[in-house]
């Protein structure tokens, strides 16, 4: 199995900081974000994202298991990032997502558009 990091990105502010770490593991693309997303880690993170669609994976997981809160600018970008997947005929999902984010995506359905699981 090989395990390569692609990408690696981090925004500070006040202690808090929000990174992107994407790898490549078979034919998975994983990406682990950790860290709160508010509105300024989410232009991080749509960055990061973007790097990802340029690479055109077959399978991307999401872990979001580190992420403690996320704003909807950041549940956007996740939401733009599928989008862009799903038009090069990608398959996505989030895994290891804390519940009260689960709740929230949830409540605006986005796991009718792609698997969301808590571990």
């Amino acid at each position: 199995m090989q395990n390569t990091t692609l990408k690696n990105g981090t925004r500070k502010k006040g202690g808090n900081k929000m990174e992107v770490v994407t790898k490549k593991n078979d034919e998975t693309l994983v990406i682990k974000v950790s860290g709160p997303v508010d509105t300024e880690a989410a232009e991080q993170l749509r960055s990061e994202l973007g790097k990802v669609l340029k690479l055109k994976p077959n399978k991307v997981v999401m872990d979001l298991s580190l992420v403690p809160t996320m704003g909807s600018s950041g549940i956007g970008k996740i939401l733009i990032f599928f989008k862009g997947l799903d038009s090069n005929k990608a398959s996505f999902e989030i895994k290891g997502i804390h519940e009260n984010l689960y709740n929230i995506f949830k409540a605006v359905k986005l796991d009718k558009l792609f698997p969301i699981s808590m571990r």
